[in-house]
């Protein structure tokens, strides 16, 4: 991968619909080479595919929330985190080293749908205990880093 194909990656992440004609403008090239590149970044799995940025508020879903949890899972398992992606209201689940075994991001409608999913939550075996921080503001929120150029 070189610096152009860092360029096209950084302007496909600020605009996956970008056409081919306009980011092959952007980065001085022809398009059937634009093209060629793009195609090559997707086969060898650096672009994992393109997807719709949702406005959460917008649809109702006013609350993002951080949970730690701690189980009682053995190091490595990870059976609980099978889970913890099962459910619709989370967006993210990380296996953590520190105090916590999983930390889980999910959106919630309002703190009554938080308490019903964080009692939900609490009848998984092996969940021993659970911690949520409530995000008040978001400053940066990208689904990857920008590539390094």
């Amino acid at each position: 991968m070189d610096d152009l194909d860092r360029k096209i990656l950084q302007l496909l992440q600020q605009n996956s619909r970008i056409t081919n004609l306009k980011l092959a403008q952007a980065v001085h090239l022809a398009p059937s080479a634009v093209l060629k590149r793009v195609r090559s970044l997707e086969r060898t799995g650096v672009i994992a595919g393109y997807t719709a940025r949702l406005n959460h508020r917008r649809l109702g879903l006013d609350l993002t929330v951080l949970i730690d949890i701690e189980t009682s899972e053995k190091p490595g398992v990870m059976s609980i985190g099978g889970k913890l992606a099962a459910f619709p209201e989370v967006c993210a689940v990380y296996d953590v080293s520190g105090h916590s075994d999983y930390i889980i991001k999910v959106v919630v409608r309002d703190t009554e749908a938080l308490n019903d999913l964080i009692s939900r939550l609490g009848r998984i075996p092996g969940v021993l205990r659970t911690r949520t921080s409530l995000v008040m503001r978001t400053i940066k929120n990208e689904l990857s880093p920008e590539p390094m150029l």
